[in-house]
């Protein structure tokens, strides 16, 4: 077998990845999320009354990005936002009753997926598919500018 092209790598790994977020982008519709919202409901389930800055550097984005999440987010009743009591600057990140109701069955639904598109693999080679994956994205960062691995 002829070696993998780095083009040819880097066309299949996009082509997955766009497979991957359309579906799961179909099921968190059902929960009216948007993609990449998911990341920020969990770190709030993980740490309610986070600011935007914290998310941001969290779920890895830029502040404007989360800045727009969590409006969004907000507009749907999902989050709510007050003022931080030691710096009026800042606000600070609120699950409603609605945010917390639903992250639980994002979460499973989100699992669902996982499972549906891991089914493929053996238990070691889901392991194994991780930890290339890991190492992957260390060798991605290459400038060092990220800090540690992922918060989701």
């Amino acid at each position: 077998m002829d070696a993998v092209s780095l083009q040819d790598f880097s066309t299949l790994f996009s082509l997955v990845g766009r497979a991957a977020r359309i579906r799961a982008e179909r099921r968190l519709g059902d929960f009216g999320l948007h993609a990449g919202q998911q990341f920020f409901l969990k770190c709030l389930w993980e740490s309610d009354g986070s600011t935007v800055g914290e998310l941001a550097r969290r779920v890895r984005v830029e502040g404007p990005t989360a800045t727009q999440a969590i409006k969004r987010m907000e507009a749907a009743g999902m989050v709510r936002r007050t003022p931080d009591v030691q710096d009026a600057r800042r606000s600070r990140i609120w699950l409603t009753p609605l945010g917390r109701d639903i992250w639980p069955k994002v979460d499973a639904e989100l699992r669902r997926l996982e499972d549906e598109l891991l089914a493929p693999f053996s238990a070691e080679e889901r392991e194994q598919l991780v930890s290339l994956l890991l190492r992957l994205y260390d060798a991605a960062q290459g400038d060092g500018r990220e800090d540690g691995p992922v918060a989701f």
